[in-house]
């Protein structure tokens, strides 16, 4: 506050003082808030894909029961983060901001999956005996994976704000709502790279 401004403030009384004040902060609050709202609309298209992308774990985790194959798929793996980083970097967003992210959502794939195997383990009875064809799955992924990079290019200053992780609490309990204890685990876990902070 200027010189000037700080003298008409204090001619007109304390009282008109701590209404100007009052009407600063009651703006700086606003702003804020619509900040949050904002981050948290710019991170709804994410979530929802994250969300997609979890969903299709089971059937994943079910053609790999089937045919015996092992959860964690280094190479296939290290295939689509090759992928969604040649495709950020053509479209100018941070690879290393896309690697992390990317990366989660493998994570939370495999938080599925094992949680699966351990269900099926124990209880043989509830166990898949047929499964979907894994490489349709992974053409659903793929289409997944690539919405997924060019989203994350929308959000990507969301993810350096101090609030970055008020808006990514918001995100996942909007991908909470109707998924079971195994699945808010997994979604937890594909956030948690998504701040420059981790959002824990």
């Amino acid at each position: 506050m200027g010189l000037v401004a700080a003298s008409v403030l204090v001619a007109a009384g304390p009282s008109r003082a701590s209404a100007v004040q009052a009407d600063q902060a009651a703006s700086a609050s606003a702003s804020d808030s619509t900040t949050v709202v904002s981050q948290r609309d710019r991170l709804s298209a994410i979530s929802a894909l994250v969300l997609r992308r979890l969903l299709l774990a089971d059937p994943v985790a079910e053609s790999k029961w089937v045919s015996g194959r092992p959860i964690s798929d280094p190479v296939r793996e290290q295939a689509v983060v090759d992928a969604a980083v040649a495709r950020a970097t053509q479209r100018g967003i941070d690879p290393a901001f896309v690697t992390r992210v990317v990366r989660a959502q493998i994570d939370a794939s495999k938080v599925v999956q094992r949680g699966l195997f351990v269900r099926w383990t124990h209880d043989p009875e509830t166990a898949p005996s047929t499964a979907p064809d894994l490489a349709t799955i992974r053409q659903q992924l793929n289409a997944i994976d690539d919405a997924l990079v060019d989203s994350l290019g929308d959000a990507e200053d969301v993810a350096a704000t101090p609030r970055c992780s008020h808006a990514v609490d918001a995100a996942r309990s909007q991908s909470y709502a109707g998924i079971d204890a195994l699945h808010r685990k997994a979604v937890h876990t594909a956030w948690n790279t998504f701040c420059v902070t981790p959002a824990g």
